[in-house]
């Protein structure tokens, strides 16, 4: 995965992150760019003004660290073999998680 060139976005806890090009696809759809209107932490933002974030943050930050923790498993469990589609599929997972909400 190294070198790769995806497109980047600016995340509001994880800083620039880089995403695989099918993942920005489905992020491109009505159905996930609903997400945005749904808010995370329901109406704690009454009380605590700072805590406004949707589930679509919070869905590409999920989709993010799916894949920090398969890279961490792939360099320290190379038994496991997990494979460039394999973290597609996580991140696949992890980025669509909320879509049913």
């Amino acid at each position: 995965m190294e070198g790769r060139k995806f497109p980047i976005f600016n995340d509001p806890i994880h800083g620039h992150i880089e995403l695989h090009p099918l993942l920005v696809k489905m992020i491109d759809t009505p159905q996930f760019q609903r997400l945005r209107f749904i808010k995370q932490l329901g109406t704690k933002y009454l009380v605590y003004p700072g805590a406004t974030h949707t589930r679509f943050e919070h869905s590409l930050g999920v989709a993010y660290l799916a894949e920090c923790l398969l890279k961490t498993l792939h360099e320290n469990q190379p038994e496991l073999n997990i494979t460039k589609q394999d973290f597609l599929c996580v991140q696949i997972a992890a980025l669509c998680h909320d879509m049913g909400e």
